[in-house]
């Protein structure tokens, strides 16, 4: 049979005619099985195919970030096929998950997904389609965690807040925390002031603007493993205890938990964060109520809203190389928690079954961390690490990474010195804010990207006094409040700093 052009426009006409008769002529019917027009062929190439039925190469390097608490920002690299007519976004809840279903057709190389839940995990894969609608392969698949969503601020700040000018020290009445001294005493060489003296912080839980102290004392200083709190959200600010400590009968001596299954006093150092995502605070080693000292390496928690502390089985332990004055930064996102200490690193993953820790083998050159202080930036996703000296380093967690980075500008010297200092990252302003132990009320900031030190202009904190031993996290960012509460002795009023 002679070469037929199927393209050719008369062929084509003569097609058209030749199915409309009723009768097939013999020509017209050679015709047709040379252009492919027979039954089978026609069945196989439905309307709108073009025939092709070779998948399109998949997407790569997917990548997801959290857009705030419902969103989610996604892109990736194009499919290397000249026919790609779009993408299929396909989305499952949870890390590790496998139900995944689309949720989106965008048409370029990337997507922006919204109206979903906040603090949660989700996982994305995108697939590549082609003028043909055939489907490709999935790309690799991206974690994200959304972010919490933000508690928003009193209606109307407590007056004595409102009062305040930014930068305005204020000595709030009554907030001795000597007013609420237990009785009977727990046992211990220099008794309850030891919650404030003995190398202890305080936690922030930033949804209510209640300050706590959990289990502060430890070595043979104090025993007393009390719950104090101090509302700032109300006319008068005043501590309480909410849970009374265990009785001396009950204590046992260098051991992580007491007789009660409570867990032991301890000098907590930078050892406490909040877990909002399960209304817990987490408590990390520290040196226990013990007559020999010695540190501990047992994770310990509390429950804020049933006022209790949890099982001394519910969380295990540090690995031993955390076992000293470990620096320890909470990523409100998830709940993580992430430890360096003598040039180990490491991450308690809240989210986990049994919370368990992983150790992190970061690229570059990291820190010491021994007593260093540390704040995550949530606006950057990092964590800045600010030892003595020049040991001062960067932690990316998207890339787990390290970047060491010099201090630089008038103040930068100040803030270098020594450890036990106190730092917290303020988004209001986006500065890092650091305290001293030293007496007054100079605060200074870090700028986050060009780490410039300068001073934080303050009023009226010229009594403010020296704190003993290091204020560590005795000095915290109060976001509903717009401030900074700190505590620096037993004995006198908590302060407050206006920050924006």
């Amino acid at each position: 049979m002679a070469h037929v052009d199927c393209a050719h426009e008369a062929h084509r006409d003569i097609r058209s005619r030749a199915c409309s008769s009723a009768l097939l002529l013999p020509a017209v019917a050679s015709l047709l099985i040379a252009c492919g027009g027979g039954a089978e062929s026609t069945a196989s190439s439905p309307p709108g195919s073009t025939g092709d039925t070779n998948p399109p190469a998949a997407p790569t390097a997917l990548a997801a970030a959290a857009d705030g608490p419902f969103a989610v920002n996604l892109s990736w690299q194009p499919s290397t096929d000249g026919d790609v007519a779009g993408y299929r976004v396909e989305r499952c809840q949870g890390a590790g998950c496998s139900t995944f279903a689309q949720v989106a057709a965008p048409s370029g190389t990337s997507h922006t997904d919204v109206g979903l839940a906040s603090a949660t995990s989700y996982s994305y894969r995108v697939r590549a389609i082609d003028a043909a609608a055939n489907l490709s392969v999935p790309s690799n698949v991206a974690n994200v965690i959304t972010d919490p969503e933000p508690v928003p601020p009193p209606g109307n700040l407590p007056a004595w807040v409102n009062a305040l000018a930014t930068g305005q020290w204020l000595s709030i009445p009554n907030t001795a925390m000597s007013s609420i001294a237990p009785s009977p005493t727990p046992s211990g060489n220099t008794g309850p002031q030891s919650k404030v003296i003995a190398w202890t912080s305080f936690v922030v839980d930033t949804r209510t603007s209640k300050v706590y102290s959990l289990a502060n004392g430890g070595h043979s200083d104090y025993a007393g493993n009390e719950v104090d709190v101090l509302d700032l959200e109300v006319a008068q600010p005043a501590w309480s205890q909410i849970l009374a400590p265990t009785p001396n009968a009950q204590l046992t001596n260098c051991q992580p938990y007491y007789a009660d299954d409570r867990p032991a006093a301890r000098h907590s150092y930078y050892g406490v964060t909040l877990n909002e995502i399960n209304d817990r605070f987490m408590l990390f080693g520290g040196v226990d109520w013990c007559v020999n000292g010695g540190f501990f390496t047992a994770i310990s928690s509390y429950n804020i809203g049933a006022n209790s502390w949890s099982a001394s089985t519910t969380h295990g332990s540090l690995p031993g190389g955390f076992a000293g004055v470990a620096a320890y930064s909470v990523d409100p996102a998830t709940g993580d928690v992430y430890g360096f200490h003598n040039f180990n690193y490491g991450r308690w993953n809240r989210s986990t079954s049994g919370n368990s820790f992983t150790t992190l083998n970061p690229t570059g050159n990291g820190p010491a961390g021994n007593g260093a202080m540390s704040a995550m930036d949530t606006a950057r996703g990092r964590i800045l690490i600010v030892g003595s000296g020049s040991d001062h380093h960067l932690y990316t967690k998207s890339s787990n990474s390290f970047t060491s980075i010099t201090l630089t500008g008038p103040n930068a010297a100040d803030v270098s010195g020594g450890s036990g200092n106190a730092m917290v990252y303020v988004p209001a302003i986006d500065r890092y804010l650091v305290r001293r132990d030293g007496a007054g009320g100079t605060v200074y900031q870090i700028h986050p990207s060009t780490f410039d030190v300068t001073t934080f202009a303050t009023t009226d904190g010229a009594s403010i006094p020296s704190t003993q031993n290091g204020p560590y996290n005795k000095f915290l960012y109060v976001p509903r409040l717009r401030g900074c509460v700190y505590v620096p002795s037993y004995s006198g009023n908590a302060w407050f700093l206006r920050v924006h």
